[in-house]
């Protein structure tokens, strides 16, 4: 097992990601929890900016402004299409907000927090949507990362408020934005819980479905039952979801134990639910957690009760973190390349089936 209480693994960490390495500290080790803890109570986060997303400031990314998500890693031979693209990707961000300070919610004034969405999660993966999509990133009150350390009465209320956020981010884009063309909705972890909740309230039982290309709703344990949609069962399927967790091989998952064995797992290089084995040789590139390259053949994957399977890869910056040997930082990295070329070639389904090309 890769070790990471070494300044080795510091040093491959950009400023935006060195908060995470607390974070990780403390899910290992339960003492330095308070360091995470907010200093006041709940209510202290309605006195927070709300956010107006008719104004480019509360978007992380957005097709009329020069941002992270536009960005491909240097020498890949990516080329961002949203210029030309003829479909869309709706984008929710994980947990930025490590160390909590005084609220329970992100702070949309807060320029270092919003610097970090932009350059790391913003980057590296609502970034693997721009050859098929123009992207749109709502920024959101996001819940603190310590809501999901302990569950508290606070901390649920903490992931409501972040909800209403994301909602309204999303009813906005569809009512002024979209105008009827294709999207994807994605997200990763903390945005994955709020995107299960948006694809069960709203979009599967709403004329938003129709247009749906695919949901790539990862790193969050869930059953397909909680969207409301089907399993994405082929590379190819559309209106469906996609999920997976990413775990060093052979270890044993320490948090979130129980949803596993129920969780939907789409295996990102064959992009089916099987249990097939996927050798690292048919992964056509993943991304350091510093987005300065594409590797492609060294992450391997396999599906196996819920859990996406992986050997560790044969090159630095893919660390695994946590009691569980967890890859949860890098689950689209590992992947990058996959997730660019499936998405497109699902826009390109879409738009052949609808009679749109």
């Amino acid at each position: 097992m890769k070790k990471i209480l070494n300044s080795s693994f510091l040093s491959l960490l950009p400023p935006f990601l060195r908060s995470f390495f607390l974070l990780f500290l403390c899910v290992s080790n339960a003492s330095c929890l308070y360091l995470l803890k907010p200093r006041e109570n709940f209510e202290s986060s309605k006195n927070l900016s709300r956010p107006d997303y008719s104004d480019l400031k509360y978007w992380a990314s957005h097709p009329a402004k020069k941002d992270p998500g536009d960005e491909v890693p240097k020498d890949s031979g990516f080329t961002d299409m949203q210029t030309t693209a003829e479909a869309d990707v709706f984008f929710v961000h994980p947990t930025t907000l490590i160390v909590a300070g005084k609220y329970w919610n992100g702070d949309l004034e807060d320029e270092s927090l919003n610097r970090k969405t932009e350059e790391g999660p913003i980057r590296s993966q609502a970034g693997a949507f721009n050859a098929c999509c123009r992207v749109y990133a709502p920024r959101y009150r996001q819940a603190a990362f310590y809501v999901f350390m302990e569950d508290t009465p606070e901390g649920q209320k903490a992931l409501e408020f972040a909800y209403e956020d994301v909602k309204n981010a999303f009813l906005y884009y569809m009512k002024n934005l979209n105008q009827g063309r294709p999207w994807i909705l994605a997200s990763h972890s903390q945005g994955t819980r709020h995107t299960v909740r948006l694809l069960k309230e709203i979009v599967s039982s709403s004329s938003y479905k129709k247009n749906l290309v695919a949901a790539y709703s990862v790193g969050y344990p869930y059953s397909s039952e909680e969207t409301g949609l089907s399993p994405c069962i082929s590379p190819d399927a559309l209106g469906c979801v996609i999920n997976w967790n990413s775990f060093l091989w052979g270890s044993k998952p320490v948090r979130l134990s129980e949803r596993f064995g129920k969780s939907l797992c789409v295996n990102p290089l064959s992009w089916t639910v099987d249990e097939s084995y996927q050798p690292k040789e048919s992964n056509p590139g993943s991304v350091p957690i510093r987005f300065y390259r594409v590797l492609p053949g060294i992450a391997d994957a396999k599906c196996e009760s819920g859990i996406l399977w992986v050997h560790e890869p044969e090159s630095r910056g893919f660390p695994t973190l946590g009691k569980d040997d967890t890859y949860h930082l890098v689950d689209y990295h590992l992947f990058y390349a996959s997730i660019r070329r499936n998405a497109k070639a699902r826009v390109d389904k879409f738009l052949s089936e609808k009679g749109k090309r």
